[in-house]
């Protein structure tokens, strides 16, 4: 870790710190900075009404679902802000560029994360529908455990494509001399390691120091499982593209 980015990486863990502190105690009044684009969206996906109810959050009153503080999406936002600055700021050459990329890191990870949780909360309105109406939600597959399912595959899933897209805009910042050094870089790593240590790695050194494990254990090898299923299907994808472009060009 050079020096010369240890300003940037210190201000990124006061503003995620802030954050937390903030979004633990926040109603649907204080996220709403978050939370109406967000039921904006899904609004656009889904053509589902909502109707803001304080303190609770944008209510739809047909489909009996809720989008409240804990809906919000600050979590993965953290996430997300924390890969992009910490996987692309030393790639800056000089202090302004860093500067630039942190200002436009928040940016990103609010944009990013709107679009992402959209896209999530829809699914978790239909889905659980759909398989409710096949009878298909009986015995181990829990409405609970579907939501996890569901938010784990599409948060983890576009976490890769999020760090593609970072890349690729680094690229508008970055020096040169950065660049071959981006195109070694493995891209399955930094997603896989940011998400888990943001979704079990902090949350174990919580319960650690509050000695509270209940669930944990079954959240977690949920959690793993998912995750090993999307890491396969990407290489098995990675596979099969790298064996078409090699035949196409044979």
């Amino acid at each position: 870790m050079k020096k010369k980015n240890l300003l940037w990486y210190f201000l990124a863990v006061i503003a995620v710190f802030i954050v937390k502190v903030y979004y633990r105690t926040a109603d649907s009044d204080a996220l709403k900075w978050i939370l109406a684009p967000t039921t904006w969206w899904v609004r656009t996906l889904s053509g589902i009404s909502f109707e803001y109810t304080a303190p609770m959050g944008y209510i739809s009153h047909a489909y009996r679902f809720i989008i409240a503080p804990s809906c919000s999406g600050v979590r993965f936002l953290l996430l997300v802000f924390v890969m992009t600055i910490i996987s692309f700021t030393d790639r800056m050459d000089s202090f302004w560029k860093k500067g630039a990329w942190f200002l436009f890191s928040v940016f990103f990870s609010y944009v990013s994360t709107i679009f992402i949780n959209g896209i999530r909360i829809t699914v978790s309105i239909y889905l659980p529908l759909s398989l409710t109406r096949h009878n298909l939600m009986a015995g181990w597959l829990t409405s609970k455990r579907l939501h996890t399912i569901i938010g784990t595959a599409i948060y983890f899933c576009s976490l890769f494509l999020i760090y593609y897209l970072a890349g690729k805009l680094c690229s508008c910042f970055a020096g040169k001399a950065k660049k071959e050094e981006q195109k070694r870089m493995w891209p399955l790593l930094a997603p896989l390691f940011w998400y888990f240590m943001m979704v079990l790695g902090l949350p174990f050194a919580g319960r650690m120091y509050q000695n509270q494990w209940e669930g944990f254990g079954q959240y977690t090898l949920l959690v793993s499982g998912v995750c090993a299923v999307v890491v396969c299907l990407i290489y098995l994808a990675g596979k099969i593209y790298r064996c078409g472009f090699n035949a196409a060009k044979s």
